[in-house]
């Protein structure tokens, strides 16, 4: 049986736990951390700061999603296979419910690779720059903070709501 097999098992071990890892973080940082952050402001600095630069936070969910969207996509090319090709496994409400999970997970991983990885990192660079300076920012850093949260807060959010739709479409795809 298929799903038995040593690299089936391997690749959906990736899969599920990164992906249950990245999709944890991105509501984390979504829903707690990014908008606590926001209302603490410059005290908050410290803390990301240390999470940012440290403890590369970022590269380590930029991989969990790297590795959850690759060994999935190895598995759908798989699976894709075993019905007979791709108009085949598409015109199966699984195969096409498991694809619409798979892009949109593709999609929230590039969102978090070219949208909120490199926002995170250029706010904590922004933050350490500002306190540097004597701890007020000047307009021109005020208005790239403020423009720099609100696209990591739109990326952030956007990235969740497609995260929710894949991994609903991927635990229920089965069902329809």
């Amino acid at each position: 049986m298929i799903a038995t097999e040593p690299l089936m098992l391997v690749l959906r071990f990736f899969h599920i736990v990164a992906g249950a890892l990245w999709v944890g973080s991105a509501f984390l940082f979504s829903g707690f951390i990014g908008p606590s952050a926001a209302e603490v402001g410059p005290s908050a600095g410290p803390l990301l700061t240390t999470l940012v630069k440290k403890r590369k936070l970022p590269t380590v969910i930029v991989s969990l999603s790297g590795t959850a969207v690759l060994a999935g996509w190895f598995l759908w090319f798989r699976n894709m296979d075993l019905y007979g090709g791709l108009g085949d496994w598409l015109g199966t409400t699984f195969g096409l419910v498991l694809t619409i999970g798979g892009v949109l997970a593709t999609i929230a991983f590039v969102i978090g690779l070219m949208g909120i990885s490199p926002n995170v990192k250029k706010l904590v660079d922004l933050g350490g720059q500002i306190a540097a300076g004597g701890g007020t920012p000047t307009a021109e850093q005020g208005s790239e903070m403020a423009r720099t949260q609100k696209a990591l807060e739109t990326a952030s959010k956007v990235d969740l709501v497609l995260l929710v739709l894949a991994i609903s479409a991927m635990a229920t795809a089965r069902y329809w």
